[in-house]
């Protein structure tokens, strides 16, 4: 028991450190990266297989090499997580310097040690007690689980890099379980150099995240007495309030504009903009500035601001709400998802921002935006809305650099519009603001996905759009009745003077697009009339169009993905290389790890093993290698598929991104190690496991988007919402995880000489699955996914024959 115990801190360990290394590139590279560090994790334990294949003998104490291999994965973790900061990898840099790809491979490597190691030191049980399969495969999926909650715990009281700290006490902790194992004399120095290294750690801050000096952060501490006055850290992410008398945030503010920001305070989150704390005395006057800006829009066509009820999406440091407090707006609800962000208005800086969030009038929920839409009833009269606030919270150096074409958002959603529009009142305005990009297309998209939340209402979109930009922002205006002759002069006048352009109003003509920032032809204009002339000549623009600009659902909740491979010679033709800008990095990252990951695993996984088999170690085995490599490639690539979907959905549900994950890996994992123990006793054969995945996936498929809409409309509690996840999760987890154990301990008594090979094969999978997952959630949507996922369990089923004793 003490070694399955240290197996379950093992395990534990790899995956927090897998969960900590995604929260750390969110600080330093402007994206989690998920898929990339899965992609590494996984690969691995791909090449573990092979090594083992190439290593294990059954003479060899499993317990002593178990020991060694968890004391390798405790030194590597901290060391290649120390060396992986001093690698100069800038991902906005890829575009246009190919030595980035170098680094990104630089990247892999040192990342991919500690889970090579991990992966080894489970493997090594796998091979020694092949028979034991399913309980060695129960407590690694169990620790695994665990390691989730054991990352946001640890999120929550320290700091990433305190947190890479805190899972290396866990590690030591794994080792010093089999430690009795050893001769005395190794057991003590293993021991002493463990605890001095977690020491040496501690005392130096060797841990320390360094962040790219691209982002905003880095780049706002070369202001003018520039200084960190405030630090705060949780999973959503590491909140820092800068200070400055230079700091001057507004958004898009009109050239023409007569006043200037009050002193402002400026929030980053995981060191990117995040809008300002501003000064604020209770006097209207100082606020006039945001009067300025495209969001003031939707007050201005008001009839009367004072008897007006607003909400605030995205509240953050509360520049929205200010702006509805200098219309004096009767009623405001503020919805912020960061409680952190919350403290500091509310707390820490009440006296500067004189307590804009207690104020008279102005209700607070800390909440996901979409999850707040969701849980509004649609009957409750009392809850119409005059003003829905999208409010701009990204940098606009985020927003022109396609650092956000990865990001999954349902705010930005064909269901997300419709549903925000159920809540406006007769004459309610939905308003979105966003950074304006060049060439035209973020705007754009977003109109296409409003145009069709309306007629999915049965709405006539054209009179119900208005659209308007700065030289730096645009607001996007949505009513469910047609906009009145009054409201279009209002936001004419309110244009005029501000010297914003209008891109559409119902009725406009074409000579009053295009006036004040003046670009080459009226494209916003033009753009708007092609998507409201009709089905057919909308769908031939949207084809054509060289960015992809076709709503975003929530099957497909990206709403940033601009590129399309198709367009790129249009591209090349037009701009030559100055269209590299406009391909979004982060995709170009996935397709990058894709390819690298390919490789990799053909390197480390593949080719060993082919080798092996050429040099005649394995003589005998070609008949039944196919089926086994069918059996264990596709229960490696759908594992993951499901699992990455689980994750997509049910951060809709759980309404909380932090959350979604904690509880998706801890419920997959943990019960899928429930299944595997239960295969073991309940006799259950591979065949019948995958058959029983493959028609759970299905149902999900098309039972998930169905029920979580509902549910999350019926405004459960956190806790409740998080049990009925797990019980929605349960059935299909306890069922993926039996196929590998299964047919692991049946290929123990059939071919065990092929098991490392299996292993290898089943990571090699794996490490393209995370990536392949993600490429088809974006092409497709998450639906597509399952199904491939249940056509690659039906694969695996047709498979079998792989585990047939062999003959004599």
């Amino acid at each position: 028991m003490r070694l399955f115990l240290s197996l379950l801190l093992l395990s534990a360990s790899t995956l927090a450190y897998e969960l900590a290394l995604m929260r750390a590139f969110s600080l330093t590279l402007w994206h989690h990266f998920a898929y990339m560090v899965i992609s590494i994790a996984l690969l691995g334990f791909g090449a573990s297989g092979t090594f083992l294949s190439l290593w294990w003998r059954r003479d060899r104490d499993p317990e002593r090499a178990f020991g060694l291999f968890a004391a390798l994965f405790s030194f590597s973790l901290p060391v290649c997580f120390i060396a992986a900061q001093r690698i100069p990898f800038d991902p906005t840099l890829i575009l246009w310097d190919a030595r980035q790809l170098l680094t990104l491979a630089a990247f892999y490597f040192v990342f991919f040690v500690p889970f090579f190691f991990a992966a080894t030191a489970v493997g090594v049980l796998l091979l020694a007690w092949a028979r034991q399969a399913p309980r060695v495969y129960f407590f690694n999926l169990l620790g695994s689980g665990l390691g989730s909650l054991l990352l946001i715990l640890f999120l929550y009281v320290v700091p990433p890099e305190g947190a890479v700290l805190a899972i290396y006490a866990v590690a030591i902790t794994a080792v010093m379980l089999v430690l009795p194992a050893f001769p005395q004399r190794t057991r003590a120095l293993g021991l002493l150099a463990l605890v001095a290294a977690f020491y040496l750690l501690y005392y130096t801050n060797a841990l320390e995240i360094r962040i790219s000096e691209y982002k905003s952060l880095s780049v706002s501490r070369n202001l003018p007495q520039a200084r960190i006055i405030e630090q705060r850290f949780s999973p959503l992410g590491r909140v820092d309030v800068l200070q400055s008398p230079a700091i001057r945030h507004a958004p898009g503010l009109s050239l023409a504009a007569r006043a200037t920001p009050p002193p402002q305070l400026a929030i980053f989150i995981d060191a990117e903009s995040a809008g300002a704390l501003t000064a604020y005395d209770g006097r209207r006057a100082p606020l006039e500035y945001l009067d300025w800006t495209t969001a003031a829009a939707p007050y201005h066509l008001l009839s009367d601001p004072t008897a007006a009820r607003a909400l605030i999406l995205g509240a953050g440091g509360g520049a929205d709400l200010l702006l509805a407090r200098y219309h004096e707006v009767a009623r405001i609800e503020a919805v912020e998802l960061n409680p952190d962000v919350v403290s500091l208005a509310r707390r820490t800086f009440a006296d500067f921002t004189g307590g804009l969030y207690d104020l008279p009038g102005v209700e607070l929920h800390v909440q996901e935006a979409r999850g707040f839409l969701e849980s509004l009833p649609r009957t409750d009269n009392s809850r119409q809305f005059d003003v829905i606030q999208i409010s701009l919270l990204d940098s606009l150096a985020a927003a022109t650099a396609g650092v956000h074409a990865l990001n999954e958002s349902y705010l930005y959603t064909v269901e997300a519009l419709a549903r925000a529009t159920d809540h406006l009142s007769d004459g309610g305005q939905l308003a979105i603001t966003r950074w304006l990009t060049m060439p035209p297309r973020d705007a754009l998209k977003l109109f296409a996905t409003a145009v069709a939340a309306l007629e999915a209402r049965g709405l006539d979109p054209a009179p119900r759009l208005a659209l308007i930009r700065s030289w730096a922002t645009y607001t996007l205006l949505v009513k469910r009745t047609p906009f009145s002759p009054e409201e279009i002069s209002a936001l004419k006048e309110f244009c005029r003077e501000r010297l914003f352009d209008l891109a559409y109003y119902p009725g406009m003509a074409a000579d009053e697009a295009n006036y004040f920032t003046r670009l080459d032809q009226p494209y916003y204009f033009n753009a708007a009339r092609e998507i409201l002339a009709g089905s057919q000549r909308r769908a031939t623009f949207l084809r054509d169009y060289p960015f992809n600009l076709r709503p975003a659902t929530d099957d497909r909740p990206y709403f940033s993905h601009f590129f399309r491979w198709q367009a790129l010679p249009l591209l090349l033709q037009t701009y030559g290389r100055q269209w590299l800008p406009f391909l979004e990095w982060g995709y170009l990252i996935l397709v990058a790890t894709l390819i690298q990951a390919a490789a990799l695993s053909v390197l480390l996984i593949l080719t060993p093993l082919l080798f092996r088999r050429r040099a005649g170690q394995e003589a005998g085995s070609a008949v039944s290698r196919l089926p086994v490599l069918t059996y264990f490639l596709a229960i490696g690539l759908g594992y993951l598929f499901i699992e990455i979907v689980l994750i997509q959905k049910f951060t809709f549900f759980l309404a909380n991104p932090i959350y979604a994950v904690a509880v998706v890996l801890t419920a997959v994992l943990a019960f899928s190690g429930l299944g595997s123990l239960a295969a073991g006793r309940w006799g259950v054969r591979p065949i019948s496991a995958c058959v029983g995945v493959a028609l759970l996936s299905l149902a999900a498929a098309w039972l998930l988007p169905l029920v979580l809409p509902p549910l999350l409309a019926m405004n459960f509690s956190t806790p409740a919402r998080v049990i009925l996840s797990l019980a929605l999760m349960a059935p299909l987890a306890f069922l993926m995880g039996m196929p590998f154990p299964l047919a692991w301990r049946r290929l123990a008594d059939a071919r065990p000489d092929v098991l490392p090979w299996a292993w290898g094969v089943n990571g090699c999978a794996s490490v393209l699955s995370a990536v392949l997952a993600t490429l088809l959630a974006m092409s497709f949507g998450s639906r597509v996914v399952l199904l491939a996922a249940a056509a690659l369990y039906l694969l695996a089923a047709a498979s079998g024959r792989a585990f047939r004793p062999r003959k004599a």
